[in-house]
């Protein structure tokens, strides 16, 4: 079964097919010829996807993360939706495994649509957890310092 992807980076389009004996990346100024081609993607318990050559792909979020050479690509996915994104606007949850680096809001506190609620650190990068809306902090999951694992509920709004 292969999972098919429509990306975008830096104003351009892209179609990532996933399958489960191949990976391409496609390329339309080139014709949708395959740019990248990959036959040994391994599947990992976090979710996430790995090469031999210790390159990591992660889907999350409408997010298409992968981590190559020292580098970071972040690529966001078109027409993705949640299937229930009203209730996911309350439940702020970590988009990769990582480390809680800050926790910026506590129990009762009340937020603003876009506030910084909490900053994880993966892939050697450090991803700002905002509020999707104005709302009040019902509860708080983790710490700083904590090790997180891919959608662990971090903080509860209402």
């Amino acid at each position: 079964m292969n999972r098919t992807f429509r990306l975008r980076w830096k104003e351009k389009e892209y179609v990532l097919d996933l399958g489960e004996s191949s990976s391409r990346l496609l390329d339309p100024e080139n014709g949708w010829e395959s740019l990248l081609t990959h036959y040994s993607w391994t599947k990992e318990e976090d979710g996430s996807y790995s090469l031999p050559d210790g390159s990591v792909a992660l889907l999350k979020s409408g997010k298409l993360y992968i981590h190559t050479k020292g580098k970071t690509f972040q690529f966001s996915i078109k027409g993705k939706e949640s299937s229930n994104s009203e209730a996911a606007q309350f439940e702020i949850k970590s988009p990769m495994p990582g480390k809680i680096i800050k926790m910026e809001v506590k129990p009762g506190d009340k937020v603003k649509k876009g506030q910084t609620l909490a900053v994880v650190e993966a892939m050697k990068m450090e991803h700002a957890l905002r509020a999707g809306l104005d709302a009040d902090v019902k509860e708080v999951h983790s710490q700083p310092g904590d090790i997180v694992s891919q959608d662990q509920l971090l903080v509860l709004l209402s």
